[in-house]
């Protein structure tokens, strides 16, 4: 049986599409919402989504943070595997079923995930996510302070992203997107149990892949599963993941070396090469360089790395953001690059754009 943990908060209409859509995985399921909104209004939708669909409710008197909800659940949970979806998130009708099949046939996988889009129409792919490490710190602050060293680095983890939205077999990774994520029951218990609380939000996934491959478990991409996150973006969030990934770097790396040295660069401003593309008050259109109309790959990032980045493959001599990417934004500088659909490439065009909508 596969075990599916939403948490819920101020969410109540996506939990709902999220629910509807694990039902329609034609396999064994149970799913528990956790309620971290403690309002009268999303309680009693959610009730009344409990009746109807018959899932387990637990109804917390605070907001407990995102890793102890999903604890909770855990603990009262059955599944031998355990399914996390975010409340703005839905799968496919078969994504559960081709990830529990998968864990099944490879005894050695701890955690398998599917490909994830960001838009309803999956067009645009998540990204490959890197393992937040010494060695990444180090290599963002020399991209940071050389301009060459930024460009080869952006592009070799582009290389990883294109490896991921061009696949149509499974592979290894070192890190997966917790917004649609497959674990394994007897590997989270023996990894030290599911999220750390110290976590309140954010990062919780990224230190429990971690533990995973520490007790020699690996990770599993699996792209012939599918599913969609419509993430939101916003500045309030980037601030959270600073302040929870600083204690993922001390939880795992303090006594780090290369960390210590990464600290005592000087941080640069990550300026230089970038086309302003102005201010737009509805969603953008942006020209394709003349050698790229038959076919490139267009990508946006909320950072001038490109890490992460969100890609799309286009045709055509302009790109159009779509108005469903739009609404996901806040206002704010965003930056976006056209290159050839290729690995091996170097020719790119970068820019940045300002929605103020």
């Amino acid at each position: 049986m596969i075990s599916v943990i939403i948490v819920n908060y101020g969410s109540a209409r996506q939990t709902e599409r999220a629910v509807d859509s694990v039902l329609k995985s034609g396999t064994e399921i149970e799913i528990v919402v956790v309620d971290n909104t403690c309002t009268a209004v999303e309680r009693e939708a959610l009730d009344g989504m409990r009746r109807t669909y018959g899932f387990g409710l637990i109804l917390n008197d605070k907001n407990v943070g995102f890793a102890k909800a999903c604890n909770q659940a855990f603990a009262c949970s059955k599944g031998d595997y355990v399914f996390l979806l975010n409340p703005d998130a839905f799968v496919m009708p078969s994504c559960l079923r081709i990830l529990r099949d998968f864990l099944e046939n490879v005894p050695a996988a701890g955690s398998a995930s599917p490909q994830v889009y960001w838009d309803d129409e999956m067009r645009y792919f998540f990204p490959r996510y890197t393992l937040p490490s010494p060695s990444m710190d180090f290599c963002v602050r020399l991209a940071s302070l050389s301009r060459t060293f930024r460009t080869i680095y952006s592009l070799l983890e582009r290389r990883k992203n294109l490896k991921l939205w061009k696949s149509s077999a499974p592979f290894e990774v070192n890190n997966l997107h917790g917004g649609a994520v497959m674990l394994r029951r007897s590997a989270v218990e023996r990894a030290g149990g599911l999220f750390d609380e110290r976590f309140f939000l954010f990062y919780e996934d990224t230190d429990l892949f971690l533990r995973l491959r520490k007790r020699g478990y690996r990770l599993y991409t699996v792209p012939g599963a599918r599913a969609v996150h419509n993430y939101s973006h916003s500045e309030k969030k980037i601030e959270i993941m600073s302040k929870t990934g600083r204690l993922y770097y001390e939880k795992h790396f303090c006594r780090s070396f290369l960390l210590r040295i990464s600290s005592l660069l000087p941080e640069g401003p990550m300026e230089g090469g970038y086309h302003d593309y102005g201010t737009w008050s509805a969603p953008p259109s942006f020209p394709v360089p003349y050698a790229l109309p038959d076919n490139y790959l267009f990508e946006w990032s909320p950072n001038p790395l490109f890490v992460p980045s969100i890609g799309c493959f286009g045709k055509g001599q302009r790109f159009d953001l779509s108005s469903q990417v739009w609404d996901l934004l806040d206002n704010g500088r965003y930056y976006i690059r056209l290159t050839p659909p290729s690995c091996g490439t170097l020719r790119h065009t970068t820019g940045f754009w300002r929605k103020e909508a």
